[in-house]
């Protein structure tokens, strides 16, 4: 295999002025792409072996208590040794831009793969299933939990696929006391107790993430899919998983992967004890290559001949199937005490000064125009400066807008106020006695607004005999809220669907653009 040159990434373009030339022990070949955790290069070791470098975002790691939390993951998946797994090789927790280096496997991944060639056939599928168990064995024996399998996470050599990217894995045993605003995973492959609350992810919700990467692998298309996050999570609390253009010969094995109720799902092992013959394939065995269809081999010949192939060939870009993990703490809301009277305008005036992008905001959920100019506060104590507010609530309260025919899902008394307001949203036009199902979603303020919360809720209401219903925010969702615009949606059967907005501005901010308090 004919070596590229330091700085030349060979089938994509050079590295850039900012990328670095090394890291740690290692010359940097190029650059591989994008994790959820940061960039990903191809460096080279002095003894000539290649590997896959993952650095961590700045902001990341210059969070408080980052550094200890990446090393304890470093050290849990050291552990895992399976075949089918990209070794850990080693890692620097402590260096300016923390890194971590994997065995490079020169192999396109699933999701590139099946973009190539189209659905692989039922036996190269049942191939694929027993490594990628063999995989999850080797990490659930370790006490870990991969978190976001999925086709892009899964590379496919000739001798067995390799499930990689544990920069998202955290131990097990850790996992009741993470905290986090949202799910850590890829909605198109997330179990549903996983979509609801991460802290019940399991070795259970890593068996359904492989029966979805499955369903991927022989169909071109995961079991759930939609235009945005808020429609893939919504079907999937919702709706049974589609399976068409699904093999009848591949539906007992992966429908029990894919069951709602973890315990129903079979285990790791369970799956190796049931695909046989299909997980004692190893290098060098006679037929190594026969589960894979000559076209998959002729692409990975290509990634063998040319490392950084990859980077030219992105494997898609739907907004779906990026990996959402945890939120810096930075940018998690902390509870909030009502200021008191004499620091109310000092906060206000702070707030006004450093959110001024709220103004003319564009609310994604529903394209409403939030912002504008209030008259009332002021930027200077003299009060001779611009005058100057917080954008309009939105007009959300129920019986301030036109009723619409079908579901509908309207605030109740407010559509804006601090965190620790109790908020409380009501639906109408819903199935008598039916069960409701609510995602929320929030968005903080521009002028680069950030995707704050991202969740279903394991909270469920029934329609009353007249189709409406009455839930407090605080069910839905019990942590703080930070600033910035959220969206509740309800969704009932048959596709009934409604949504509305709230907005979280400061303590002591007027609701509804009023003058600042006086004081």
């Amino acid at each position: 295999m004919t070596e590229p040159q330091p700085g030349v990434k060979e089938g994509g373009e050079p590295l850039r002025r900012w990328d670095p030339e090394r890291i740690g022990p290692y010359v940097i070949l190029g650059r591989l792409g994008a994790g959820a955790m940061g960039q990903v290069y191809l460096g080279r070791s002095a003894a000539g072996r290649l590997v896959a470098v993952k650095t961590i975002k700045v902001e990341l790691a210059e969070e408080a208590g980052f550094r200890t939390r990446f090393a304890q993951e470093v050290a849990a998946a050291r552990r895992v040794s399976g075949f089918f797994t990209a070794a850990v090789v080693e890692a620097d927790p402590d260096a300016d831009l923390p890194w971590l280096a994997t065995a490079y496997v020169p192999a396109p991944s699933l999701a590139r793969l099946v973009a190539v060639c189209g659905p692989l056939p039922v036996t190269t599928v049942r191939w694929l299933a027993a490594g990628c168990a063999e995989a999850l064995e080797s990490i659930h024996g370790v006490g870990l939990v991969h978190r976001d399998l999925k086709p892009s996470n899964v590379l496919i050599a000739p001798d067995g696929p390799r499930v990689i990217d544990f920069g998202v894995a955290r131990a097990a045993e850790r996992m009741g006391v993470t905290t986090s605003r949202g799910a850590v995973g890829t909605p198109a492959y997330m179990a549903p107790e996983q979509a609801r609350d991460t802290h019940q992810a399991s070795a259970a919700s890593d068996v359904y993430a492989l029966g979805a990467t499955l369903v991927f692998a022989a169909t071109e298309h995961p079991p759930y899919q939609g235009d945005s996050v808020m429609d893939v999570l919504s079907r999937l609390a919702t709706e049974e998983p589609d399976l068409s253009g699904l093999p009848g010969e591949l539906t007992e094995l992966i429908t029990a992967c894919l069951r709602r109720v973890p315990r129903e799902r079979p285990t790791s092992s369970a799956m190796l004890a049931q695909l046989g013959q299909f997980a004692e394939t190893r290098p060098g065995a006679a037929g190594e290559h026969s589960y894979l269809p000559d076209e998959a081999m002729a692409l990975i010949a290509q990634y063998q001949r040319n490392p950084l192939l990859a980077a030219a060939q992105p494997d898609g870009g739907d907004p779906t199937s990026l990996s959402y993990t945890e939120l810096p703490a930075s940018y998690q809301p902390r509870p909030r005490r009502p200021p008191s009277s004499s620091r109310q305008r000092a906060d206000w005036r702070h707030w006004v000064r450093t959110h001024l992008a709220w103004l003319g905001w564009v609310s994604v959920g529903a394209a409403l125009v939030v912002g504008g100019v209030i008259l009332g506060a002021s930027l200077t104590s003299s009060g001779t400066g611009p005058p100057i507010g917080p954008p309009v609530p939105p007009q959300t309260v129920c019986g301030t807008s036109q009723p619409v025919s079908g579901p509908g899902l309207c605030m109740v008394k407010r559509s804006a106020g601090p965190a620790h307001f109790a908020f409380a949203v009501q639906g109408t036009g819903f199935a008598p006695g039916a069960p409701v199902t609510f995602m929320l979603s929030e968005i903080g303020p521009p002028p680069d607004p950030k995707d704050l919360l991202d969740i279903t809720s394991s909270y469920h209401a029934v329609a009353e005999p007249d189709g409406t219903f009455q839930v407090a925010v605080s069910q839905l969702y019990s942590s703080p809220l930070a600033l910035g615009l959220v969206t509740v949606t309800a969704s009932g059967p048959g596709g009934a669907h409604a949504s509305t907005e709230f907005m979280i501005i400061p303590d002591g901010a007027p609701p509804g653009g009023g003058p600042p308090p006086a004081g």
